[in-house]
């Protein structure tokens, strides 16, 4: 794609230099305030090209610092996002490890009351 966009500047860099050199008639040019007298066209026009690719390089330049902040936005957004999913993992993982964990062993009821917990006497008979 850049190489197009190369190619297509090329062009139109040789049809204003063909413009200018076929024009160099020299005229008023009166613009709000400004004004010269016996101005050649081709500067004129040559002038108005280089304004106006200054123009395009500062809006470039403008929307690239945009897309740049943008991504830098993004990209932190991102991060947050990816710490918080591991702190959920990790709760999620000990939640599961707590829950697959045995319980502990509770004494068998023995018939005693006194907290003693060896087997009952064996009855005689």
């Amino acid at each position: 794609m850049s190489q197009i966009i190369v190619f297509l500047a090329l062009v139109f860099s040789i049809v204003i230099a063909i413009f200018a050199v076929q024009n160099t008639t020299a005229v008023d040019v009166q613009f709000l305030a400004l004004r010269a007298q016996t101005v050649a066209v081709s500067v004129l026009v040559l002038v108005s090209a280089a304004f106006g690719a200054v123009v395009m390089l500062l809006l470039g330049a403008a929307r690239e610092v945009s897309m740049r902040w943008r991504h830098h936005t993004v990209s932190s957004h991102l991060k947050q996002s990816q710490t918080r999913v591991a702190q959920l993992e990790a709760a999620a993982a000990e939640q599961a490890a707590a829950a697959a964990a045995p319980a502990p062993e509770t004494p068998a009821l023995t018939g005693t009351t006194s907290g003693d917990t060896s087997p009952p006497p064996a009855a005689s008979a």
